[in-house]
């Protein structure tokens, strides 16, 4: 008797957590300019600025891969 509430009690909380996550979104493949972007700033958040400031005004890809990079590279973010 004593299993079988517990059974219960770990499958429904298992389903009310589980409608409750929202599924993740799926990834794009990175065009080579993103890719770009995001090692230079990775390279920035460790201490070595590094950007093409002409991609970064003209590329939105570039743009967004630099903050990106810098974002996750930063020690600070993964605190």
């Amino acid at each position: 008797m004593a299993s079988s509430i517990i059974k219960y009690t770990l499958i429904t909380s298992t389903l009310l957590l589980s409608a409750c996550s929202q599924p993740s979104a799926p990834s794009l493949p990175k065009s080579e300019s993103f890719k770009a972007g995001e090692k230079d700033g990775c390279s920035t958040a460790h201490g070595t600025y590094t950007k093409d400031s002409e991609k970064f005004r003209s590329d939105s890809d570039y743009h967004d891969g630099w903050f990106e990079g810098r974002k996750i590279c930063n020690p600070s973010y993964h605190k």
